[in-house]
């Protein structure tokens, strides 16, 4: 779990929302790319798609079967969970688990977030991002 941090650094004025979408298909962690999956909110499932379905961020760690509370809309700086190495600048997707990535991104896949800096520089295992 996100263990106490902050996910939402700023919504910069940006038409940002948090929403109860739906209760949690399994326990996810707050920062991950998550998609309504018709029934309930669970991890962003496919691993850097051309056409991403996520609907935003977890905002607090959801437990299987409790309301999921997801951050939608551009421009909000946060959090997000990540994989691999990550530099400032890098685009960003998701990988199979809804963690945030840049390895291996292709022309053709769509980038859901900038790194503001470098993974791990501020939390372990997270990266300050700006949603796009």
């Amino acid at each position: 779990m996100a263990a106490g941090i902050n996910i939402l650094v700023n919504d910069g004025g940006a038409p940002a929302r948090i929403m109860k979408v739906a209760n949690a298909a399994a326990d996810i962690d707050a920062g991950t790319f998550v998609i309504f999956d018709g029934t309930d909110v669970a991890a962003a499932n496919a691993d850097l798609p051309d056409q991403s379905n996520a609907i935003g961020v977890l905002f607090v760690d959801a437990t299987s079967g409790d309301p999921a509370s997801v951050m939608t809309g551009s421009g909000i700086m946060c959090f997000l969970k990540a994989t691999g190495t990550i530099g400032a600048g890098n685009n960003l997707s998701h990988d199979a688990s809804g963690l945030a990535k840049n390895a291996g991104i292709a022309a053709t896949d769509q980038r859901l977030a900038v790194a503001l800096e470098g993974k791990g520089d501020t939390h372990t295992g997270f990266v300050k991002a700006l949603l796009l």
